[in-house]
């Protein structure tokens, strides 16, 4: 019985040392262990654009929140006038009238527009 367990345990494939996984390529010269390598960081890289594209969409929804909480609140009516009220608009428009060789009334315009804080 003993024999037998000495048999088995020489013998058998299973019990052979087993072979190592960075073996060459004959194709491509390259290893297994720089594939897995290469594989893991395809994988690691993948996960953090993942990872980022998720950051910015909950960015992008928190500040539309946001943005879209105070446009809400926002009375833009009030806001005008406000601005509006603290300026002068000063318009200056000339506008001649010239008759032309074929006898037809053509208008000419001049303008200058000036926007001054209010005093």
């Amino acid at each position: 019985m003993a024999e037998d367990a000495n048999k088995g345990a020489t013998d058998g494939p299973e019990d052979s040392a087993p072979e190592a996984v960075g073996g060459e390529d004959e194709a491509t010269g390259r290893t297994e262990d720089r594939s897995g390598i290469s594989d893991f960081v395809r994988r690691a890289v993948s996960a953090g654009v993942g990872a980022a594209s998720r950051s910015k969409d909950d960015i992008m929804r928190v500040a539309a929140g946001e943005v879209r909480t105070w446009l809400e609140h926002l009375n833009f009516n009030d806001e005008v006038v406000k601005a509006l009220s603290k300026m002068v608009i000063e318009v200056k428009t000339e506008i001649r009238f010239r008759t032309t060789e074929e006898g037809k009334l053509v208008p000419e315009t001049s303008n200058d527009v000036k926007v001054k804080p209010s005093r």
